[in-house]
């Protein structure tokens, strides 16, 4: 088994196309056409984030956070003190690993794991 994707939902899909593509580093690619808005995020040519409009007023489920991960760990992190997004990093307790936790503009959490 494998993670094949995670859907957001959003009330702004232009803050969350562009905190995924600016930010994450994925692709805008091809998306069904769904009766409703959205977009789908791309890497290494997998949907891996659909985001979907309008966001529900009720949510049936939990989203703890969505992890990336990436071997340009502080080239991304000045990317988001560049934009002023609070963010906290740390390391794990072997120090093998750095995490960068941050929430897109749908307060959804964020994890960006690196080296």
């Amino acid at each position: 088994m494998r993670l094949d994707h995670v859907t957001i939902r959003t009330d702004d899909l232009e803050a969350s196309t562009a905190f995924y593509r600016d930010i994450i580093g994925l692709e805008v690619g091809p998306r069904p056409n769904f009766s409703f808005d959205g977009a789908w995020l791309y890497h290494e040519g997998r949907a891996v984030v659909h985001l979907k409009c309008p966001a529900a007023t009720t949510i049936d489920g939990a989203l703890e956070h969505v992890a990336f991960s990436t071997g340009a760990f502080d080239e991304v992190v000045e990317v988001i003190q560049a934009r002023n997004i609070e963010h906290t990093v740390r390391a794990l307790p072997d120090g093998s690993l750095r995490q960068c936790f941050l929430r897109d503009p749908n307060g959804a959490r964020a994890e960006i794991t690196g080296c």
